[in-house]
């Protein structure tokens, strides 16, 4: 039993380090997203501050506004699917730790009982001493 506590509870150390990893990459999407949303709102700015009236320099920045838009997008998609793996994470991560945490109580409630009871037979193997 000592054992099986001792391997849940690595299970649950993984989980809980394979679930800080996911919230980390789900951050690291978030800040890729925001910035893209920048460089789109400095390049909308750019294309109004400088009226370009160009043909060349227009469908330029036309084209790297639509790439933009198109990062934007699969930032928010791979979001919304990071998100899904954090949740999975974090339900993978808490029922690891019940597990473990349900080994290490049963694994303790068994010592106990096992210490109780040679506590007793030692109780009971002692001799009375004689006060005459």
């Amino acid at each position: 039993m000592k054992q099986r506590a001792k391997s849940l509870g690595k299970i649950s150390e993984l989980q809980s380090k394979l679930h800080d990893l996911a919230v980390w990459r789900l951050a690291a999407i978030d800040q890729r997203r925001a910035s893209l949303e920048t460089a789109q709102r400095e390049m909308i700015d750019a294309v109004d501050r400088d009226a370009i009236s160009q043909g060349a320099l227009a469908a330029a920045a036309t084209r790297r506004l639509r790439a933009i838009d198109k990062q934007i997008a699969a930032a928010k998609a791979e979001y919304e699917t990071q998100t899904r793996r954090v949740l999975d994470q974090g339900a993978r991560a808490k029922l690891a730790e019940r597990l473990a945490d349900g080994a290490d109580a049963l694994h303790r409630a068994q010592q106990e009982r096992k210490d109780l009871g040679d506590l007793i037979e030692r109780s009971l193997n002692v001799k009375p001493s004689s006060s005459a």
